[in-house]
C-alpha cells in the first residue's frame, strides 16, 4: 500500500538497508530500493541501470535491453526522471522513475533521487559489495623471467 513518506525518511531508511546489506538469491537490495521509493512517493515505477562499459548500453537489471533508459518507459508513464549515479566522476549507472502523473517531480523528489543514486553508486562500486569490476588485464612476464 503506497503511503507518502517524506524525503527525510526514505532516505534514512535506503541509507539502513544499504548498510546492512544482506543480497540472498532470491532478493536483492537494490529490488528493496526500488520497491520502497515507489510504494513511499507518488512513482508508478523505479529502475537500476548499470553502466558495466562505457562504450555499451546500460543494462536493466530486471530486465536487458538495448536501449537509454531515456528511449524506454513503462506504461501510463505520463512523467520520469532520471539519474546518473556517479562516484569520483565515473559514471556506475542511472537511477531511472517514473510516474504516471502529471508535474509529479518537483524539487524534493529531485533531491532525494539525487541522494538514492549517490548512495547506490557508492554501494556499488565499494569493496566487496554488488557490481562486479573490469578483470584487470595481467602484467606480461618478462621473456627473462619466462625462461627461468
Amino acid at each position: 500500500m503506497k503511503s507518502y513518506r517524506s524525503a527525510r525518511s526514505l532516505l534514512a531508511q535506503v541509507e539502513r538497508l544499504l548498510a546492512t546489506n544482506r543480497p540472498s538469491f532470491h532478493h536483492s537490495p537494490l529490488e528493496t530500493i526500488t520497491g520502497l521509493l515507489c510504494e513511499g512517493r507518488h512513482y508508478s515505477w523505479a529502475g537500476i541501470y548499470l553502466t558495466l562499459d562505457p562504450k555499451a548500453s546500460p543494462a536493466l537489471l530486471q530486465d536487458a535491453s538495448d536501449l537509454h533508459p531515456a528511449q524506454l518507459a513503462a506504461a501510463g508513464t505520463r512523467k520520469k526522471i532520471i539519474i546518473a549515479m556517479k562516484i569520483a566522476g565515473r559514471e556506475v549507472g542511472f537511477l531511472n522513475v517514473e510516474s504516471d502523473r502529471e508535474n509529479s517531480f518537483g524539487s524534493e523528489d529531485r533531491v532525494l533521487l539525487e541522494r538514492v543514486a549517490g548512495l547506490l553508486a557508492r554501494f556499488l562500486t565499494s569493496d566487496g559489495k554488488y557490481l562486479v569490476r573490469r578483470a584487470v588485464k595481467p602484467a606480461p612476464i618478462p621473456k627473462a623471467a619466462a625462461a627461468a
